[in-house]
């Protein structure tokens, strides 16, 4: 509900921060997009508009510092909590809502105060909570169950290989939907007993992650379905299924899973250097505050032109320990092999999942030995 009257306000006129990259040529342009930002994300009306009073005091956003950095310009912007409410859309829609088509604006900070944390918790598990569940300390090995095109059967084969073989867990790829050659039931079923199974066999609790995808009116369904038959966690994607609705089913009690946040369909977000939201603020910051366990991003050097940094960046947003809520894995994908292990256990820690795909499956006659030298790596 939306508190109107001064009594009855939620957080007692606090505010939190965002911070923003402009790029102007000079400091009069930077103020004048950052004033533009301040009313664009909040009452969207010219200030001579505004009324005076507690809409032009508090409700408007707050320039509290500009700071020119070599072509551009670092600004904080200050939002009234109560504009947000205790609604996840609105807290997105404030930070960069019409802004986000502004093409000289990127968001690279967002400053949460602990009222607002009170009202988003952040993740259920985290990082401490999945490594409770698998019993283990060191890097997490995933493989990723594709492509698509292969029967239930056939995928249920691959799960019940890659666990025997020595993988932590185990996840859909974000293609495997509800096709005809692999209906999503049948498939679920399949597999959470070909997991079932190998776990029994190695003795070990490794973890199976179902792939949720259908539409809106039978999603509830399908997790409920995939839950019966016995699934460990889930992976939804946040840009197709809604931030919202990430939200809802990660603290939802009736859901006691974790859930993997899968990054298709988001690079129109971060992809541009001059506008849209920094790399680990979107698949860092942001899936935290949706109540991701574990948010995938692709590693630097491959197909995707994320750069070292940036998933270094993403890496320290998802584990930095005064975030928000827990701390979560960032689950790299792509890049891991014998060759590179050592480096990406040195470049990401021990706190890190590691996904395998394609370049397991291509050498699926000496799979076991594979995952099994990497994990002797990783471990070393």
């Amino acid at each position: 509900m939306f508190i109107l009257y001064q009594k009855q306000r939620l957080y007692n006129l606090k505010r939190f921060n965002v911070i923003y990259k402009i790029f102007a040529d000079t400091d009069i342009n930077a103020k004048k997009i950052a004033q533009s930002i301040c009313h664009e994300n909040t009452v969207e009306i010219p200030s001579d508009m505004v009324s005076k009073g507690y809409i032009k005091d508090q409700i408007v956003g707050k320039i509290e510092n500009i700071k020119k950095d070599n072509e551009f310009f670092i600004v904080t912007i200050s939002y009234l909590n109560e504009s947000v409410g205790q609604e996840i859309n609105q807290f997105f829609n404030i930070i960069h809502g019409n802004t986000s088509m502004y093409e000289n604006v990127r968001v690279i900070e967002v400053q949460i105060n602990s009222d607002l944390k009170k009202f988003f918790p952040g993740p259920k598990f985290g990082i401490q909570g999945i490594r409770k569940i698998l019993n283990h300390t060191d890097s997490i090995l995933c493989p990723v169950l594709k492509p698509q095109g292969l029967s239930s059967d056939e995928l249920a084969t691959l799960a019940y290989d890659f666990i025997i073989s020595g993988a932590d867990m185990i996840k859909e790829d974000h293609n495997l939907s509800n096709q005809t050659f692999s209906s999503f039931r049948h498939r679920i079923e399949k597999i959470s007993k070909a997991v079932k199974k190998a776990n029994n066999e190695t003795g070990k609790k490794s973890l199976y992650f179902a792939h949720i995808s259908t539409n809106f009116e039978n999603i509830i369904d399908d997790i409920d379905f995939s839950i019966e038959a016995g699934v460990d966690g889930i992976m939804l994607i946040p840009s197709l299924v809604g931030y919202s609705f990430f939200y809802h089913i990660s603290k939802n009690k009736n859901f006691n899973i974790p859930i993997i946040s899968h990054p298709s369909f988001s690079g129109g977000h971060v992809l541009s250097k001059n506008n849209g939201i920094n790399h680990g603020v979107y698949y860092g910051t942001l899936q935290r505050l949706i109540g991701a366990d574990m948010s995938i991003f692709p590693n630097f050097g491959g197909r995707f032109e994320f750069t070292k940094d940036e998933c270094l960046d993403i890496s320290l947003r998802c584990r930095e320990t005064n975030g928000i809520g827990k701390s979560i894995f960032p689950a790299v994908g792509g890049g891991m092999s014998i060759k590179t292990a050592n480096e990406m256990r040195s470049m990401f820690g021990k706190d890190a999942v590691f996904l395998l795909g394609g370049g397991l499956i291509k050498y699926r006659d000496t799979m076991k030995n594979v995952i099994s030298n990497i994990r002797n790596i990783l471990d070393s």
